[in-house]
């Protein structure tokens, strides 16, 4: 089929397209007597390979980010890699003091959950170390555990656990700052005697007010301390948890403050709670602070991951045309590209009516019916020519298929019914 179009300055140019067999949809013109091209857009087979192609990049992400969750729980920390963990042998673990107290007698027990922890201070005299970085606890618990033991020492915990203790202990703040070389470690300067077997510390943490408030700050009006206890000395706040870390235990007296709090018993019970301690009790616990350690760092590489997919695929898309405007685009192209617009939508009735459309259009004009003229006094003059029985034309051309195997014999059907009518 010739086409006549016409370029934007004026230029009419000839296109050629060709009729489509039976593998393809139907050709037909639009109102405005522009070449219109439907095709099925390829095979089943050939769109099932098109379509996991352009989906590859997605299965190769979810089968990277598969493996990467994978092997970051397989190969987590778990409890000897966490810090101040008494199985610990890295820089912020506590092996070596954990090591020091094992060699003086004190037995280090570590218990698995909050009854296990509460059983073995039950059992006889112990001192409890609560290291709950996390606060899993609530504060009823913080409550019951430190009733149970001769001496408690708790490592940084939170306000909230904080409100059902005996004794008014709160949290004061951070540190203002981080000491460095030319800074003096904060002194004792406190009536407890093992803060003062100490002398100095360095570490940094939270400060805490109490009745007995040990290694104030320097940097502010004296109020709180990096160690502060109970008015008998039974439970003891350590805002400065990192004492017992490997990497600082043998600073100034670290290793002494750190032996005399804990190697106060026989057996010391080394609590590290975890998610499982978690209990119902209305107090606000932060929802972020039952996640594992390792979702933060995945969140972060998820954040990194979609940026640079959003820059790979705004470099990949472009402009859409590079070629100085206007662009002049084949008929054939334009057509095929629309008849696969409609194959992706699965749009089979808009398809039928665009096809109607144009045979009704088409037969109009060989027929020198008036276009605006309603189906049916086109189809009376079809048939009137053709010779054909109206109720034939009527039910070919207002039939409309649900499926493409049905689009396509009628689309031909309709390309043969304007064969067979030529203009009076």
């Amino acid at each position: 089929m010739s086409v006549r179009t016409r370029r934007p300055g004026g230029t009419a140019m000839s296109v050629r397209t060709r009729r489509p067999g039976a593998s393809a949809v139907a050709a037909s013109v639009d109102d405005a007597g522009g070449p219109e091209a439907m095709g099925d857009g390829g095979s089943a087979g050939a769109t099932a390979r098109h379509r996991v192609r352009r989906a590859r990049p997605l299965v190769v992400g979810a089968a990277a980010l598969a493996v990467i969750v994978l092997i970051t729980l397989l190969s987590g920390t778990g409890e000897e890699g966490a810090p101040l963990s008494p199985e610990n042998p890295g820089p912020e673990g506590a092996r070596g003091v954990a090591q020091v107290l094992a060699d003086e007698g004190v037995d280090v027990q570590r218990p698995g959950s909050f009854d296990e922890a509460l059983a073995l201070l039950d059992a006889g005299p112990a001192t409890l170390f609560l290291n709950d970085a996390r606060q899993y606890l609530s504060a009823t618990q913080v409550a019951t555990l430190t009733a149970a033991a001769d001496r408690s020492v708790l490592a940084t915990p939170g306000a909230r656990q904080l409100t059902a203790l005996e004794e008014d202990i709160e949290l004061v703040g951070p540190l203002p700052f981080d000491p460095g070389n030319d800074t003096p470690p904060p002194e004792a300067a406190c009536t407890d005697s093992r803060a003062s077997a100490a002398g100095t510390i360095t570490a940094t943490g939270s400060l805490y007010s109490g009745p007995v408030e040990c290694f104030p700050s320097a940097a502010d009006d004296g109020t709180g301390g990096l160690y502060v206890t109970s008015t008998e000395g039974s439970v003891g706040v350590l805002g400065a948890p990192a004492v017992l870390a490997n990497r600082s235990i043998t600073a100034d007296g670290n290793a002494a403050l750190a032996l005399q709090l804990l190697g106060f018993s026989p057996a010391l019970v080394w609590f590290e709670p975890t998610g499982a301690d978690v209990v119902a009790v209305g107090e606000g616990i932060d929802p972020l602070t039952l996640l594992p350690p390792w979702v933060d760092v995945l969140l972060v590489w998820l954040l990194v991951c979609a940026v640079l997919a959003m820059l790979w695929r705004g470099r990949r898309m472009g402009p859409l045309a590079t070629e100085p405007l206007p662009v002049l685009v084949r008929a054939a192209e334009t057509a095929e590209g629309r008849a696969r617009l409609y194959q992706d939508a699965r749009s089979v009735e808009h398809a039928a009516a665009t096809l109607r459309s144009g045979t009704l259009t088409r037969l109009a004009r060989r027929l020198r019916v008036d276009r605006s003229a309603p189906a049916s006094e086109i189809i009376a003059a079809a048939a009137h020519r053709s010779g054909r029985p109206r109720d034939e034309l009527e039910a070919r051309l207002l039939h409309s298929p649900t499926t493409n195997r049905e689009l396509v014999p009628w689309s031909q059907g309709l390309l043969d019914l304007e064969k067979e009518i030529t203009p009076p």
